[in-house]
């Protein structure tokens, strides 16, 4: 459920968190990565609006990185974007064009080859298994699956909740602290720097109902206690998400559709 939206242009920023490119072939940038201290710790797919969406953990995502100042208004649940806020968050974001969204999630904890694994179900309903290794992309990393729906005809939209470092990391004693305040009903905030991918094979078997996987991928900067203590409940959680205007293989009319449709959700 979509609560909040606002646009911002985030400038000299001191982030940690960089979005970084490379070539390919004859390509001047082909994939695309999100970088930690310069290291690069996810791989966030490439730029060809027909090949597969995928994400997959490198070797730089080994940490979060703590909104210090707001831990407490973010432990209480945030309720709506305010100006204040913002600022405080903006500087743990890299710079660019963003909009903003605050929405409640229930995280649902996913491993590769699972039931629940995008990669090995609706990804290769449409795509197939990789051609080269014949078999289902491999994130490296477990995952979050957030909402999934058909929001319009021939279109799904697919959203992920992925961690910069994996729960068995995690503070015991943190998470059942989180677990307490999510049984009794809190809805604590988590924070994600996000890419929205809009993708379609060039050509498919027999009729599907879905041929574009509209796929938002929420890169969890802070949170990772809260996003399993909320899977372990299976209850939700509010997540504040600055999705990048351009860095994902989407325009800024698909963004717009989509997160119109979140808002009629």
């Amino acid at each position: 459920m979509l609560i909040d939206t606002v646009h911002t242009n985030i400038t000299n920023s001191n982030s940690i968190l960089s979005f970084e490119t490379a070539g390919g072939g004859s390509w001047k940038v082909w994939d695309r990565y999100l970088a930690i201290e310069g290291k690069r710790a996810y791989h966030i797919g490439n730029v060809c609006g027909t090949c597969s969406f995928f994400f997959e953990r490198m070797e730089g995502a080994n940490q979060s990185i703590n909104p210090e100042e707001i831990v407490s208004t973010l432990n209480e649940g945030v309720k709506s974007l305010d100006k204040d806020l913002l600022i405080s968050l903006e500087k743990i974001i890299p710079d660019g064009k963003y909009i903003v969204l605050l929405e409640k999630a229930c995280p649902n904890l996913t491993k590769a080859g699972s039931g629940n694994d995008y990669f090995s179900n609706e990804q290769v309903a449409l795509w197939g298994v990789d051609g080269f290794w014949g078999m289902p992309h491999f994130p490296k990393t477990e995952y979050y699956r957030l909402a999934s729906s058909q929001f319009k005809k021939g279109a799904g939209f697919y959203e992920f909740l992925v961690p910069t470092f994996p729960h068995s990391w995690l503070n015991n004693e943190t998470v059942e602290q989180y677990r307490e305040l999510i049984r009794v009903g809190n809805e604590p905030t988590m924070v994600g720097l996000s890419v929205l991918d809009v993708k379609e094979p060039a050509d498919w078997e027999d009729e599907k109902d879905i041929t574009s996987h509209y796929c938002m991928a929420h890169y969890l900067v802070d949170g990772h206690h809260k996003a399993y203590a909320a899977a372990l409940e299976n209850k939700p959680l509010t997540l504040i998400s600055f999705l990048a205007l351009e860095q994902g293989v989407s325009s800024e009319d698909d963004i717009s559709e989509l997160i119109s449709s979140m808002k009629k959700a």
